[in-house]
């Protein structure tokens, strides 16, 4: 039944090596009551499960079941989070009984309010993150502790129904432990089954390129901020920054055209002496061939240390797409990765977007809020009006720069509710996927060559250009600037706060960008 990702995490760690007594003492040094049957249990498959509990929710007396269950189908994680919140639960249960019988209640509630394995695990994942937010902190941990053992009985009982937990569900158990010395051994417990989670999940090659790096030797010491940015500036362009850096994390102004990561390994984006001498990291190779390195690859090359703890890719923490410039917060260690990923899941990143779109034929309003959905879930975004621009003559159509913040964080969420109908309806510009765009396709050297020798017989390909002739020309002439393969358009990362990492800064625009604004100004 698992689905109770909490506790499984926790599971495999004291069990899988042995530390089942050491999960056991931090338990009992904060839960004081054994755990006992519930009179009330009543039966669910091969499990025995509370009836849901009634509390107060708005001067009325509610199921707790219902109550998730009706904000999970509005909106998702958020909505079960602000209804715990909101109307206190984990206080409200904790004046009732002790923190075995809260960690009982919550879990049944979980079960009843859920309809599949995936709604149980967000609303348990959502349950965990409202309890960091409870103002009981001593009382909240013991809570997610009773939880995380609840699940793990549940577990023993019919382990083929049960889901693994993910890096979230560790992350925020880690996060509650983490506040309270008397947890810091559980704290620590969690942290070593993420590492040996990822580790699993990674396979032999994340433990082969471990294995060369320990080799090459890693410089630990930390490396002096303004000249790792120049070398990195004088390999990979003017658009990559450096704009903080700690024992913790880096921050980074990412440059359009680059990824963060590649999921599969190719030559194109292996580092060598020679590609780093040719000053872009995403110019054409002398075999015609598209080098592509991502920012995890040349901040490894670097010799940053990067946390392990994401199987898919060192230290990355959240994502931009390849096309959008901007801030990019990557974890050194893995203890600030689990932080992070919960801050993250919590809400407490503010992510701050500048965009670039064609003016509405009617003046949009100068701030609002689209509340619209994003890949089938619920998606909320503030948008202010920054600048319009006009266009050249009659003809043109202006742009006008927008600045987007997410409130929550989908994949594609700007470009999404900048696009739709239901959102802006105004594609960012040069937007390859949400708008009529089309980018230069990547043409290898042999087709290159055999398309020389088609204009020399005056029989070129008739391809059909986009037309960009509506936009003022500043936008329009970037068209025959683009280079094949590199995807980049006019969304621009220029705010990120991480407050409890002390992170709060603006990446500053591509020179593409300024160049091409300064000319919109003229």
């Amino acid at each position: 039944m698992l689905t109770m990702i909490a506790l499984l995490a926790v599971r495999s760690v004291h069990r899988g090596w042995g530390c089942a007594a050491a999960f056991q003492v931090a338990r009992n040094s904060v839960v004081s009551t054994p755990f006992l049957p519930h009179p009330s249990r009543r039966s669910i498959g091969h499990h025995q499960v509370l009836a849901s509990p009634i509390i107060s929710c708005n001067d009325a007396e509610t199921s707790l079941a219902k109550i998730i269950k009706e904000a999970y189908e509005d909106r998702e994680t958020d909505g079960v989070q602000d209804i715990i919140r909101a109307n206190q639960v984990v206080e409200q249960l904790s004046t009732k009984g002790d923190v075995n019988a809260v960690a009982d209640e919550l879990v049944n509630a979980a079960v009843e309010a859920s309809t599949s394995n995936k709604s149980l695990a967000a609303i348990l994942n959502a349950i965990l993150a409202a309890c960091c937010d409870s103002n009981r902190s001593e009382e909240t941990e013991s809570v997610a502790l009773a939880i995380l053992e609840l699940i793990d009985e549940m577990h023993d009982e019919e382990e083929s129904s049960m889901i693994e937990p993910d890096i979230v569900t560790l992350s925020l158990v880690y996060y509650l432990l983490c506040n309270l010395s008397s947890h810091k051994e559980s704290a620590q417990l969690i942290l070593e089954r993420a590492q040996q989670m990822s580790k699993k999940a990674a396979g032999s090659s994340r433990r082969r390129a471990l294995a060369a790096e320990r080799r090459k030797g890693i410089n630990n010491a930390k490396l002096d901020t303004k000249e790792a940015e120049k070398q990195l500036q004088s390999i990979y362009g003017p658009d990559i920054h450096i704009l903080h850096d700690s024992d913790d994390l880096i921050v980074l102004s990412k440059p359009a055209g680059q990824v963060c990561y590649h999921t599969k390994k190719t030559s194109a984006g292996k580092i060598s002496a020679k590609r780093k001498k040719m000053k872009k990291g995403a110019a054409p190779d002398d075999d015609g061939s598209k080098v592509d390195i991502s920012l995890e690859d040349c901040l490894l090359d670097m010799n940053f240390a990067l946390s392990t703890v994401n199987p898919v890719a060192r230290g990355i923490v959240h994502r931009l797409d390849r096309g959008t410039s901007g801030c990019i917060c990557v974890a050194k260690s893995n203890e600030a990765h689990l932080k992070l990923v919960a801050s993250f899941f919590l809400r407490r990143v503010t992510k701050k977007y500048l965009a670039i779109v064609r003016s509405p034929s009617s003046p949009l309003q100068q701030e609002g809020v689209i509340d619209a959905l994003v890949g089938g879930k619920p998606a909320t975004s503030k948008y202010r009006v920054v600048s319009t621009y006009h266009g050249d003559g009659p003809s043109s159509q202006g742009v006008t720069l927008l600045e987007v913040e997410t409130l929550t964080g989908r994949k594609h969420q700007v470009r999404v509710h900048c696009a739709e109908s239901n959102g802006l309806g105004l594609p960012i510009i040069f937007d390859p996927l949400y708008s009529s765009f089309q980018p230069p396709a990547p043409v290898s050297r042999r087709k290159a060559k055999k398309d020389l020798q088609r204009n020399k017989r005056g029989k070129a390909d008739n391809t059909e250009e986009t037309d960009q002739s509506s936009l003022p020309k500043a936008i329009s002439d970037l068209e025959g600037t683009m280079v094949p393969g590199q995807e980049r358009f006019f969304l621009h990362a220029q705010t990120l706060i991480i407050p409890e990492f002390d992170v709060d800064v603006q990446a500053p625009l591509p020179e593409w960008w300024t160049a091409t604004l300064d000319q919109l100004e003229r």
